[in-house]
């Protein structure tokens, strides 16, 4: 199953910033995949630890847990 995110999200990776673009389930035995679209226009996928959410007060995303 792939999911084609409605809301832009973004995310820090190992490669730098970005904003998820698909999210692709392979099913059970399988971690979900992230397909990131990365600042400088690079598209990389990431497994689920090794991307982190970037703050986003519209949504009442906190860093770190912050109101």
């Amino acid at each position: 199953m792939i999911h084609e995110t409605i809301n832009r999200v973004e995310v820090q990776t190992p490669k730098g910033d970005g904003f998820i673009w698909l999210v692709t389930e392979y099913g059970t035995e399988t971690s979900k995949v992230f397909t990131v679209i990365q600042d400088n226009g690079e598209i990389w996928e990431w497994q689920p630890k090794d991307i982190i959410v970037k703050q986003n007060i519209t949504f009442q995303r906190f860093k770190n847990g912050e109101a």
